[in-house]
């Protein structure tokens, strides 16, 4: 009972245009509990094709089992069919969001290239650059957070798969659940590694983008965010262009633009550092000179 108050409430607060994409688990489990369970003596509650021919050698004691476990074949077959129409749903649904998600990324990506190509000056205020790396960060926020909800439709999906199996199992004592639930392991809505690869791949560009978020994008900042640091961020200091492209490979596998925005601030500190050790030694020599003197 928990489960489905859990699926039911998931579903309330899901996506509207999700909703009827997910397994019809409550229509489902209506359909199980209003199955009869098979009865030696009796057919199977819902007509079956057409039967052959008993032969001879089954009639006598023995032939009210056969009867039964013909029709425990043919209900199980029967159910197996209504469960490949909900897999055909989930799979086309799941196949259909992760190729736009692959899209979508492809795209955000090349919006990043297209802002790390402008020019030292091409930011004429604070404020430009401020508002077009919000937009740039919220659609990566998004495009994230479907993600996630999708890996979320497949794992409550397979769950709701294995309930509604076992209920089916325990109402007409069949043996559906194991061999179906073996299929449903190989189904694309139930393989997310490429969708956890995407997550990744979305999660390291957020990271590489905004590594200090309160310094870059949050307003009250916003006022100490200079052009020369626009060019700085996407830029080495001698203003060539920094190697690492946010790409599905470089993203994942090489921090070299990190590693250089982070360096930039290092070299700033250092100079100011190695500033006020000069001006401080200079000053000294100057007190001690009338003394020698």
């Amino acid at each position: 009972m928990k489960f489905g108050k859990d699926f039911r409430n998931h579903l309330e607060e899901t996506l509207p245009a999700w909703r009827d994409k997910y397994l019809a688990y409550k229509a489902l489990k209506k359909l199980i509990k209003n199955l009869v369970p098979p009865h030696p003596a009796a057919a199977p509650p819902l007509p079956p094709p057409p039967p052959a021919p008993a032969p001879a050698a089954a009639e006598g004691p023995g032939a009210g089992a056969v009867a039964a476990a013909q029709g425990n074949v043919d209900l199980g077959n029967w159910f197996a069919r209504i469960l490949d129409a909900e897999l055909h749903k989930l799979n086309e649904f799941y196949i259909e969001r992760e190729e736009w998600y692959v899209i979508r990324l492809q795209v955000l990506k090349e919006r990043i290239e297209r802002v790390k190509a402008k020019k030292n000056d091409a930011f004429t205020s604070r404020s430009e650059f401020t508002e077009e790396m919000l937009e740039i960060r919220k659609d990566f926020v998004i495009i994230h957070g479907e993600m996630i909800l999708l890996q979320t439709y497949s794992s409550l999906n397979f769950a709701g798969l294995v309930k509604i199996l076992k209920k089916y199992d325990k109402r007409t004592g069949g043996v559906l659940s194991l061999p179906f639930t073996q299929r449903v392991r190989h189904q694309p809505f139930f393989t997310t590694e490429p969708l956890t690869r995407l997550v990744r791949e979305c999660e390291a560009n957020l990271e590489l983008l905004f590594p200090v978020e309160a310094e870059v994008l949050e307003p009250s900042s916003s006022s100490n965010l200079e052009p020369h640091d626009v060019a700085r961020f996407f830029h080495g200091e001698d203003g060539e262009a920094c190697s690492g492209a946010i790409t599905s490979e470089s993203s994942l596998s090489d921090s070299s633009t990190d590693s250089q925005i982070q360096d930039a601030g290092k070299d700033d500190k250092e100079v100011q550092s190695n500033s006020r050790e000069q001006n401080a030694a200079q000053g000294g020599q100057n007190c001690r000179r009338p003394t020698d003197e």
